[in-house]
């Protein structure tokens, strides 16, 4: 073979690596970090990517570990978004993170996210085989457990509402109860105004001893 024919021989080949080797370890999807981070403070989704980003966070897997360890939350939470990795452990450290950050809600969210990974084809236990002494999803579900108990407890407690004016004074212990007739009956100013009776003629005069009635006796004449 010429020097020309081995020349060109040897450019394939290294173009050849060189396209195996771009296919094998694909970069990751591009993330505003920043933006993602205000969505972090709500529990919004932020970790989309899948077998793309698998490599990358096998290698930044043990720093995640590590500021984990350290409570280095906001350290935590940008390299998750940077590498963009999404699975049960990756979505549980993201919960870890938003704790450590002052954002109980979202955080409460990342731990149901991850519970919904554990026991699928996508957790760290089936997939990427890096799961950083978690036990999920029972770790997940404890701290949810725990944010859930804090919640509820710094929710204010509901006022009972005012008595009513039927209530306010009760009937004394033994005490009859007024009739509802005597509760019904109107006051004597407002009681209507009665008619006057009618008017009885006299009774006729009472018959004499023979029991005929009394006569006109004319006087003798002068």
């Amino acid at each position: 073979m010429s020097g020309l024919g081995k020349y060109l021989s040897f450019v394939a080949i290294a173009l050849g690596a060189a396209l195996l080797a771009g296919c094998s370890t694909p970069s990751a999807p591009s993330v505003n970090v920043d933006e993602a981070m205000l969505l972090v403070q709500v529990g919004r989704p932020v970790l989309r990517c899948r077998a793309d980003c698998l490599a990358a966070w096998r290698a930044a897997a043990p720093q995640a570990e590590q500021d984990l360890a350290r409570q280095r939350w906001r350290d935590l939470a940008e390299s998750l978004i940077r590498v963009n990795y999404q699975d049960d452990l990756t979505l549980y450290y993201l919960g870890r993170a938003a704790e450590g950050l002052g954002y109980p809600k979202a955080a409460a969210s990342y731990y149901r996210q991850s519970m919904e990974f554990s026991g699928t084809s996508g957790s760290c236990a089936y997939l990427s085989r890096q799961c950083g002494g978690v036990t999920l999803p029972r770790d997940a579900a404890l701290r949810l457990a725990t944010l859930d108990n804090d919640l509820n407890r710094a929710r204010p407690a509901r006022r009972p509402s005012p008595p009513s004016a039927s209530s306010a004074n009760p009937p004394a212990a033994g005490a009859e109860a007024e009739p509802a007739s005597a509760v019904a009956q109107p006051s004597p100013e407002q009681a209507l105004p009665v008619a006057p009776a009618p008017a009885v003629p006299p009774p006729p005069p009472p018959p004499d001893a023979t029991g005929s009635a009394l006569q006109f006796i004319e006087p003798p004449s002068r």
